[in-house]
């Protein structure tokens, strides 16, 4: 099987082609915002299954969101237009998807526009709307709550908490990884 990861070195990228190589998988194409992108054609082409993780949630400017998370899908899935393949996509999004934030609207136009592309080609779609994650390699201030406390608790920093009612829920990164090599391999919860 020919696998693309898009977002390849990101934390939860990183976190699942390790997982992918320890468990034997070979063929992984891997595309990060540094990749060349005339690979991406490539890829498209030739893959069998897509884990699309890349994605903006940390930008200058908020209309960055859209650019990346509704923009780089777009552009993904008109490659794979183009080449007639049907392979089948696992998209990460966000519980944000659900709010009115820039963040939020942005993963949820990523999500509408996957799930139209599959109602008018057949091809099969996951969407995962990841809670907080955490795990290695997750990084403090960018990326995962829970990293940010560890990381200013243990440096005698202040930690910032905006409603002290609120209930996190939680999810450690080889759980998701867990469940998304599952779902590749037609065993989705």
């Amino acid at each position: 099987m020919k696998i693309l990861v898009t977002g390849s070195k990101g934390f939860v990228g990183k976190n699942l082609i390790a997982e992918l190589k320890n468990q034997g998988y070979e063929d992984i194409f891997e595309f990060d915002i540094d990749t060349d992108k005339s690979l991406l054609d490539d890829y498209a082409k030739e893959c069998d299954f897509v884990f699309h993780l890349a994605g903006v949630n940390r930008p200058k400017d908020d209309k960055e969101f859209m650019e990346g998370n509704f923009g780089f899908t777009s552009e993904l899935l008109s490659l794979f237009k183009r080449h007639n393949n049907k392979a089948l996509i696992l998209m990460t999004s966000s519980i944000q998807a659900e709010k009115d934030n820039p963040y939020g609207k942005s993963k949820k136009a990523g999500e509408d526009l996957l799930f139209e592309y599959s109602c008018k080609t057949g091809a099969k779609v996951f969407v995962y709307r990841l809670p907080n994650l955490f795990g290695k390699w997750s990084r403090p201030n960018y990326n995962s709550v829970v990293s940010t406390f560890c990381y200013n608790i243990a440096r005698g920093l202040d930690i910032k908490i905006d409603n002290p009612e609120t209930e996190l829920s939680l999810c450690y990164i080889d759980d998701v990884v867990e469940e998304f090599i599952k779902a590749m391999e037609g065993s989705p919860v």
